[in-house]
């Protein structure tokens, strides 16, 4: 079995005892993932945060509102981020860890249960399987990875998290709405009928325009610390902004679909950003799905496009749409196919407004699921098939339009190329 085609209870299946011996003199706040999950010693998950930056200052946030977890040490690649991070957070200065390496000190630290990572993605695969070797539960933000290699490391530490019982979600948010959920469940039942075409996009204008104003390189000692501090501009930090950003909504067509893409064909350009870093600014990508279902999808990042964070899938019976908002999902909805002699669609579902609850949520489950006190497959939450999934699929695109040609799933899972540090400009 190739583990791309590993089923979902195939990927959660745990086999793995704990003996006595292994928790013997530890200091675990949670001794163990699956032989102390609910007890009452157990009513704080003791966090360390890699990667003190906007996304996970968020994060954070969310997981300490549950009222049952708390960031317990920080580590990040640059001194400015942890002291901005440790006074909000509370954390002691001796729990507080610099440099490319100090994401170490917090996988070696018993006392804590769980690690919570969101630094730029090009490091992600390594902090995953450190954090899994650790025993640690993950939560970890998009995408997982942003290269084949990347995403092959952590399917395989996620595995092992499964053995392990231990808790894993990624920041694929969606799957935590209601309104997402609620048309997934109708979509499974055949709300739609037959589907042949899909639809996604994160259209926008450029990104961090602040970031290129405010930094002057000549301000950064190497070419390294002014590329992580820029991450978002280098292919090998953030995979490009199809892979970064657009993952979400590649992720929600799958996620509707069942199943991955087969290929993908698609083509971009960097044609308004051209001033820092080597990503490029616009792809546009057709994906091809089991049962000849197709999707295209655009990522585009220019001044003066036209906004655009939407999904869609028309079947023979109706048609799934969400179009984004400010702070969230703007409008989920089901319509049923418009009568042939006019009139309205039937409404099948409709859920208007910002679903900005989901973020909530995901933290919500996140903390349950390492208590264990969740329910069905949040007891053991283990999000990593598909988020390396909605990973791989997202580098798939993104290699079709940098190579100019049809790219497999295979050929994508089995690829050895690795994004690495150049020194770009």
């Amino acid at each position: 079995m190739k583990k791309q085609d590993l089923s979902r209870r195939d990927f959660v299946k745990s086999s793995a005892a704990v003996t006595a011996a292994s928790i013997a003199g530890s200091a675990f706040t949670i001794v163990k993932a699956e032989s102390v999950r609910g007890t009452t010693a157990n009513s704080t998950v003791q966090i360390g945060w890699v990667g003190n930056g906007g996304q996970g200052t968020r994060d954070a946030q969310l997981l300490e509102q549950t009222g049952k977890a708390k960031i317990v040490a920080l580590a990040d690649y640059f001194q400015y981020r942890l002291d901005k991070a440790k006074g909000p957070f509370k954390v002691d200065d001796k729990k507080c860890y610099r440099g490319i390496d100090a994401y170490k000190a917090i996988m070696s630290d018993s006392s804590i249960d769980a690690v919570l990572l969101t630094t730029p993605p090009g490091f992600r695969p390594d902090h995953f399987r450190s954090a899994i070797a650790a025993k640690k539960h993950v939560f970890a933000e998009k995408p997982l990875a942003v290269d084949a290699p990347g995403c092959r490391m952590v399917a395989e530490a996620g595995e092992k998290a499964a053995t392990q019982k231990l808790s894993v979600v990624v920041g694929l948010q969606r799957h935590y709405s209601k309104a997402y959920r609620a048309c997934k469940k109708l979509i499974d039942e055949g709300a739609l009928g037959i589907v042949g075409l899909a639809h996604s996009a994160w259209d926008q204008g450029d990104l961090w325009h602040d970031r290129r104003a405010k930094y002057d390189k000549a301000k950064w000692p190497t070419q390294m610390d002014w590329e992580v501090e820029h991450w978002y501009y280098f292919k090998w930090l953030s995979g490009d902004h199809i892979v970064e950003q657009n993952i979400h909504n590649i992720d929600v067509i799958s996620w509707m679909l069942n199943s991955h893409p087969l290929k993908a064909a698609g083509f971009g350009g960097r044609s308004a950003r051209k001033e820092i870093g080597d990503i490029w600014d616009h792809f546009a990508i057709t994906y091809e799905y089991p049962n000849s279902v197709v999707s295209s999808n655009t990522c585009i990042q220019i001044d003066g496009t036209p906004g655009d964070v939407s999904e869609t899938i028309r079947g023979s019976k109706a048609t799934f749409t969400t179009t984004a908002g400010k702070g969230g999902t703007g409008g989920t909805r089901i319509e049923g196919a418009r009568p042939r002699r006019g009139g309205d669609a039937p409404m099948i579902y409709k859920y208007e407004g910002m679903d900005d609850k989901h973020y909530d949520q995901e933290a919500a489950t996140f903390v349950a699921s390492v208590l264990g006190t969740g329910e069905g497959e949040d007891k053991y939450r283990n999000d990593t098939k598909y988020g390396v999934e909605s990973t791989l699929a997202a580098i798939m695109g993104r290699d079709s339009a940098y190579k100019g040609r049809v790219i497999t799933w295979d050929e994508a899972w089995n690829s050895k190329e690795k994004l690495a540090f150049k020194g770009g400009a």
